[in-house]
């Protein structure tokens, strides 16, 4: 059902970084110490890529339509990305304040992008994050997660029990990480509350139990 709405939504970037989430989540697994074998992972993750294909087939006409006819390639949008590039060049160290976008944008803005359409966010979260913290902070914040996501890979490679937590939240990770390159996800605070539980039980759960013990 997930899937489905998701192909519905006729989101380029969203269905690409979902592709992309679920192709980390099936390295990690086939990677990670399960009891299980090789083969069965490998076979469960078949089995559910058949599954996948299947529901694209059958539900991914508009989404392909769409790209058919769009391509991949939005002009208003990269228009928005290199006027916000020029904005934090023009206050690179300390920026203008995080969620400034709205207020900040049109004093930037020029004939390069449609003057009947209203822009409040600049569809990049990271570009968003740079305008407003400046280089020096915004990197400190990504910096920030990037640790607790790289904590969450090396669990998902290391641990022998309860691996799934930390495979699911870096994938997690990934996938809004993609996203965010050409979205706002993040920005919204249902997603950004789901993806902090997710990352907080991986990170929880990235460390052997066993080593506990021993400390």
């Amino acid at each position: 059902m997930l899937l489905v709405a998701l192909l519905l939504t006729q989101s380029r970037g969203g269905t690409l970084a979902t592709a992309l989430g679920l192709l980390v989540l099936g390295v990690l697994t086939l990677k990670a110490h399960t009891k299980g074998s090789v083969g069965q992972r490998g076979a469960i993750i078949i089995v559910g890529a058949l599954l996948l294909g299947v529901t694209v087939l059958v539900f991914g006409d508009l989404l392909v339509g769409r790209i058919t006819a769009q391509g991949f390639y939005d002009k208003g949008r990269m228009a928005v990305y290199t006027i916000t590039m020029r904005s934090i060049l023009d206050a690179p160290l300390l920026g203008y304040g995080y969620g400034t976008f709205a207020d900040v944008f049109p004093m930037f803005r020029d004939h390069s992008v449609d003057t009947f359409n209203g822009w409040d966010v600049a569809h990049s979260t990271y570009l968003e994050v740079y305008q407003g913290l400046g280089l020096i902070y915004g990197s400190m914040l990504v910096a920030s997660v990037l640790l607790l996501v790289l904590a969450c890979v090396k669990g998902a490679m290391t641990r022998r029990e309860n691996e799934i937590i930390p495979c699911v939240a870096a994938s997690a990770a990934f996938l809004v990480g993609i996203h965010s390159l050409v979205d706002f996800g993040l920005q919204i605070q249902a997603i950004a509350i789901t993806f902090m539980a997710l990352l907080g039980a991986g990170v929880a759960q990235s460390q052997s139990s066993r080593l506990k013990l021993q400390d």
